[in-house]
């Protein structure tokens, strides 16, 4: 049960920007900033890696804020706050190892050798510099843009730049590691 709940918060954590764009197209935005709240409540109690405090606490701030100010542009901003709450995350395992992609990749690898950690720890800057400038795009996109773009941009592109990243970095790190196992 515990497992169908993560993966419910998560799925609709995912679909926030489409629920937020529909919600704001009929002028619903109260209900979508109780979800938010709620959702960000039921991860703070339901005993989450202290990792993912930033995002919860962003999640409760956006949803809080926008119902004191009926300001549904604190709803906007929370993917936002979710490239910046990345951003802390990944460069806090910067400050004290492993660092996030390490930890990832050890899911796969237990026995990553020295030269996978450096390469991680590598990588996980080039997350950090993505988390970033996602967090610019999704600021220009709350201040800029049309809310379809909005949606679009925060709904699709910034998952599937993502997923880029992602996959490219574990098709380069296996090659890394093939190029190095060969010079030994």
């Amino acid at each position: 049960m515990k497992f169908l709940l993560k993966g419910i918060i998560a799925v609709l954590f995912v679909l926030y920007p489409f629920i937020v764009g529909w919600s704001l197209t009929h002028g619903q935005f109260v209900w979508v900033s109780l979800l938010l709240i709620g959702l960000g409540v039921v991860r703070l109690l339901g005993k989450s890696n202290s990792l993912l405090w930033p995002l919860t606490g962003f999640a409760i701030i956006c949803g809080s804020l926008s119902l004191l100010s009926h300001n549904h542009t604190w709803l906007k901003l929370y993917p936002v706050g979710m490239s910046l709450g990345a951003l802390i995350i990944f460069s806090l395992t910067l400050i004290k190892p492993p660092s996030m992609i390490e930890r990832f990749a050890r899911i796969v690898e237990p026995d990553l050798p020295a030269s996978g950690v450096q390469w991680t720890r590598q990588v996980t800057k080039v997350w950090c510099i993505f988390f970033l400038c996602n967090a610019l795009i999704a600021l220009t996109t709350v201040l800029f843009t049309s809310m379809q773009v909005w949606v679009i941009y925060n709904g699709f592109i910034s998952y599937v730049l993502m997923g880029i990243l992602f996959l490219g970095e574990f098709i380069l790190r296996k090659r890394h590691q093939r190029l190095h196992s060969s010079n030994h």
